[in-house]
């Protein structure tokens, strides 16, 4: 009874943290939709400077405030690196229990990985139906997106467990509100409409799930940030090559 009591205090007494958590969600909902209504009559200079600089920004820079980086009190400080799954070697992390979870890591990202497969491989299967494909970035581009995503759910998750005393719920939420916040972005919407891009937010909304359960089986960020990118080539990669086979195998145009 007073571990149920203990878990619903925050409700009278909500966290600082939740100030985080909902400030980011604000903060995302609207320069993207700001950014939306204004993509054809606003073209500034250095545009994608300005994106990156802004994804930087939001992914990193909010963590970080919360971290330690907000100058004033109570909004700083709330969150330590072990909150957000970056742990290092000893103390509570022996080497025992590294192999521990990285054995899950891998047992968790090879089941993963059949799944994806053959939902892809079934989505592909035919040729008169909607191809799942991705766009072509390279390598440093998929790393970079992916420990921005990495940072970002792991702050929604820890802040959210620190906060609510539960490490399940907090993952739960975790997970709602970053399905959320791409519900409110007219960007995400409009990609799962046009071919060429629904294969991007298919494969992130998936991997979000599975690294949602991963982290709360692991409490390892380092082991999410390595499942989650060999997940991303190896999709990527079986897709480039269906993509060269198809082209080869396809049949010539008579002119």
């Amino acid at each position: 009874m007073s571990a149920d009591l203990d878990r619903w205090a925050w409700v009278g007494d909500p966290s600082p943290l939740l100030f985080w958590v909902g400030g980011s969600l604000l903060v995302y909902a609207l320069v993207v939709n700001a950014w939306w209504w204004g993509r054809n009559s606003w073209h500034p200079p250095y545009r994608q400077t300005l994106v990156e600089l802004g994804r930087f920004l939001f992914y990193l820079g909010i963590p970080y405030l919360a971290l330690g980086g907000w100058p004033q009190r109570p909004y700083r400080g709330l969150l330590s690196l072990q909150d957000l799954g970056l742990v290092g070697l000893g103390g509570q992390w022996p080497v025992t229990r590294w192999l521990s979870v990285v054995g899950i890591g891998l047992g968790w990202g090879l089941a993963a990985l059949l799944i994806l497969i053959i939902a892809w491989a079934g989505a592909n299967r035919r040729s008169d139906a909607m191809q799942l494909s991705f766009s072509s970035h390279p390598w440093w581009w998929i790393l970079i997106d992916v420990l921005y995503l990495q940072v970002h759910w792991a702050f929604y998750r820890g802040a959210l467990a620190v906060a609510l005393n539960d490490a399940f719920i907090g993952s739960s939420l975790g997970l709602g509100l970053i399905y959320l916040e791409w519900c409110l972005n007219p960007f995400w919407r409009q990609e799962w409409r046009l071919e060429v891009h629904a294969a991007a937010p298919w494969l992130r909304a998936a991997l979000a799930l599975v690294m949602a359960v991963l982290f709360f089986l692991t409490r390892n960020l380092w082991i999410c940030l390595g499942v989650h990118c060999a997940l991303e080539f190896c999709l990527r990669r079986l897709d480039y090559s269906h993509r060269r086979q198809k082209a080869h195998t396809s049949p010539a145009v008579v002119g």
